[in-house]
């Protein structure tokens, strides 16, 4: 093997190597993202409609009396209540799909569809799905204090747009809910997000 050749050899084992040591170092978030494409447009329109929620809540929360440093639990869920009492008002006309638009909701359709394949699938569902769910998705209903929230697999959220940190998303049984942590009220919901579980065909 002449010099040149063997060169040229060399090189493209390195390159071969680079590419399988690139491949093996992914980011936690570049593993996380499927193939399920969003719209920029429809990202866009759901993030206007958080940011207007947003700004409409801190003009409510403004009303409320400053809570001192050393709050008492009491004093603080107080406050929690009232500002839920606040933004139910401000938002008595409410209704599904306000903030969660109808090409929004049909992306997390398709994404919760391609999370929840494959042969991993059913474990992370059953992670998340609780059957039968206790809490009805209701606008502006409060969310109760001693129903525990479902966990959320981190890979749905690597593919739905960040929210701010008073909201998150959950799941109330088959449904997504968009949720106000402090005012802990359901803003919005996805009916029917998730597949409903399939019952076993198995015999015994």
């Amino acid at each position: 093997m002449s010099h040149v050749r063997s060169v040229r050899v060399a090189t493209a084992c390195v390159l071969m190597l680079s590419a399988t040591l690139a491949c093996a170092h992914k980011t936690k978030e570049e593993k996380a993202k499927v193939d399920v494409g969003m719209d920029p447009a429809i990202a866009a329109e759901f993030m206007r409609r958080v940011d207007a929620y947003v700004k409409l809540s801190k003009e409510q929360g403004a009303k409320l009396p400053k809570l001192p440093k050393n709050a008492t639990p009491q004093q603080v869920d107080q406050d929690q209540r009232t500002f839920e009492q606040l933004m139910v008002a401000a938002r008595s006309d409410a209704k599904q799909g306000d903030i969660i638009i109808l090409p929004m909701q049909a992306y997390i359709r398709a994404l919760l569809a391609e999370v929840f394949a494959g042969p991993l699938g059913k474990s992370e569902k059953n992670a998340v799905h609780d059957e039968p769910h206790p809490v009805q998705p209701v606008i502006n209903k409060r969310y109760p204090d001693e129903v525990p929230l479902a966990t959320m697999p981190p890979k749905l959220l690597a593919n739905l747009p960040q929210l701010p940190d008073q909201l998150e998303y959950r799941f109330v049984h088959n449904d997504l809910i968009l949720m106000d942590v402090h005012a802990h009220i359901i803003l919005d919901y996805v009916e029917g997000a998730m597949a409903p579980t399939r019952p076993s065909t198995q015999t015994p």
